[in-house]
């Protein structure tokens, strides 16, 4: 199952059982001099009295990343630069992991870790910096669903109308807009729903 946010996590609460343990993945916003949406994140998910288990993919190898992966109950993707996210989940080798993760565990993503779980991620360069993930040949993304992400959808004039534009431009996409008070349950590629989360 995927849970993909805009911002609010309180849905989660729904689904992932107190003291579970869940793998935290920041790794998108590590090039932001402002990571408060970060410290955010944490505080929320130890209000909700989860353990969890920090996964840096960066520093990490391939081999620590994956048994972390296999040691937790599900796994929450934050947000950041969405072509940097992939590029580090390309380099350390890991983007098929993560997927086998999904597709068995719960998998938690949040803006860019939302859009990952998307077929391609090409859609974004009007909202993220492609430029900040040089050595990412192609953006191939993880393929869980088949339609594309559009977080933050109505949070501020400047991502609506970017988001308005995205989805005039590729006229042949699917897309799903969400705001920050809503979220998309995934239960399978084609099955989705899209809920308020307060």
């Amino acid at each position: 199952m995927e849970i993909l946010l805009s911002r609010n996590k309180e849905i989660i609460r729904e689904y992932i059982k107190e003291k579970s343990k869940i793998g935290f993945i920041p790794t998108a916003s590590e090039l932001d001099k402002d990571r408060w949406y970060i410290e955010k994140d944490i505080e929320d998910l130890n209000k909700m009295k989860f353990n969890i288990v920090y996964i840096d993919v960066s520093k990490e190898s391939k081999e620590e990343i994956v048994k972390k992966f296999n040691d937790i109950d599900a796994i929450f993707v934050a947000g950041g630069n969405s072509f940097y996210l992939l590029q580090q989940l390309k380099i350390k080798d890991v983007l098929q992991d993560l997927i086998e993760f999904a597709n068995n565990k719960i998998y938690v993503g949040t803006s860019a870790g939302a859009c990952i779980v998307c077929p391609s991620i090409d859609y974004l360069q009007k909202l993220d910096n492609k430029l900040q993930a040089p050595l990412l040949d192609n953006c191939n993304a993880m393929n869980l669903v088949d339609f594309y992400v559009l977080p933050h959808y109505k949070s501020k004039e400047k991502y609506t109308k970017i988001a308005d534009e995205i989805e005039k431009n590729y006229n042949n996409y699917k897309f799903v807009k969400i705001s920050n008070e809503q979220a998309i349950i995934v239960d399978e590629v084609n099955n989705y729903r899209v809920v308020e989360t307060n």
